[in-house]
């Protein structure tokens, strides 16, 4: 996974600017803070939508991961968070919307070396969807698939892969992991005490 990220992420100016920087010796990139401000507001602003999303699902589908979260100890739902940002980070953003990019841009015979916004929205997209089915294994543990429950993984997934993906794009991977972190933090470590 890494490999492609770096191999054809490099072409399309798709990386992880801040620790590549640090690895060649080169020092912090200058836009660092606003890569991590911007995860950071972002990860946050997720959450809180998610948040009441989840709130507003609970009546129609009571045994949401969220709630089993609930009966987890904080020091362990604290750890669980880093999954989702880094692992998760690695395999959504850095490998899959690399490659289908890539793919996308050979399809379309866009030649160039810059990822156009057209390739890059049919990658966002795509990844958005596979990162809410990669969700329903878990929610399965705990409850019927059903069609709203399908459709509950995959909007509320796309609420957070969708602008961490933008965030890929623009700070890099950082700001996404970041990002992601953050979101599942606040949504599963403070928000299960709203239960």
């Amino acid at each position: 996974m890494i490999f492609v990220g770096l191999k054809l992420g490099r072409g399309f100016g798709l990386g992880a600017p801040i620790l590549a920087a640090l690895v060649e010796g080169k020092g912090l990139v200058s836009n660092w803070r606003r890569s991590v401000l911007n995860g950071l507001i972002v990860g946050v602003a997720v959450s809180v939508v998610l948040l009441g999303s989840v709130l507003l699902l609970l009546p129609l589908l009571p045994k949401l991961p969220f709630v089993a979260a609930a009966q987890v100890a904080v020091w362990k739902r604290v750890l669980a968070r880093f999954y989702g940002g880094v692992y998760e980070e690695l395999l959504m953003r850095f490998f899959f919307l690399t490659l289908i990019a890539w793919i996308a841009g050979k399809v379309l015979r866009e030649h160039s070396n810059v990822l156009t916004p057209r390739a890059f929205w049919i990658a966002n997209i795509v990844v958005a969807i596979l990162f809410g089915l990669g969700h329903l294994p878990s929610a399965a543990m705990l409850m019927p698939i059903t069609p709203l429950v399908v459709s509950a993984a995959l909007t509320l997934n796309g609420i957070a892969a969708i602008p961490f993906g933008l965030l890929y794009r623009k700070y890099g991977l950082e700001s996404a992991m970041i990002a992601h972190f953050t979101a599942d933090f606040v949504l599963y470590v403070v928000g299960v005490s709203l239960l």
